[in-house]
């Protein structure tokens, strides 16, 4: 297991913005993020007042950091040097409510890779239950220092 210490030394994700709490299994082409939904998180207040539901679009975002993660880590760069970046977002489904006190479980799969584009397909489930999936792309670009 990869704890937020190690999380961030791979990916840029800080504060509030960082949405997986740990790696429990990664290869090169999948891996398992967990995000503990908790009542104190930014959108707690917002989204929805008196009955918190965590936002799909956060939902896609915790896929989308577990794959920033197994990625870099397949590369062996880091956020030092490399950024990922959404291209495309496709076949999302949202199937469950996740709420304050819910683990989130991201289960993603590498499904395609060309020169520095890579296609994913991630499921996050609650208590085995499927509550989010989408298949997205992104560009792996390296930054200058």
């Amino acid at each position: 297991m990869i704890d937020a210490t190690g999380i961030e030394k791979v990916i840029p994700h800080r504060g509030d913005m960082r949405m997986i709490d740990e790696i429990r299994e990664y290869t090169e082409s999948s891996g398992v993020g967990i995000h503990y939904v908790r009542d104190n998180e930014f959108w707690c207040t917002g989204h929805f007042p008196g009955n918190p539901i965590m936002p799909g679009v956060l939902q896609i975002e915790a896929l989308a950091q577990t794959a920033c993660f197994i990625t870099f880590k397949k590369l062996g760069v880091t956020y030092e040097n490399t950024l990922g970046f959404f291209t495309a977002m496709e076949k999302i489904k949202f199937s469950q409510m996740v709420k304050p006190g819910d683990m989130l479980e991201l289960h993603v799969e590498t499904i395609m890779s060309k020169m520095t584009m890579y296609k994913f397909h991630g499921i996050a489930m609650v208590c085995g239950k499927k509550v989010a999936e989408a298949t997205f792309t992104a560009i792996m670009q390296t930054t200058a220092k």
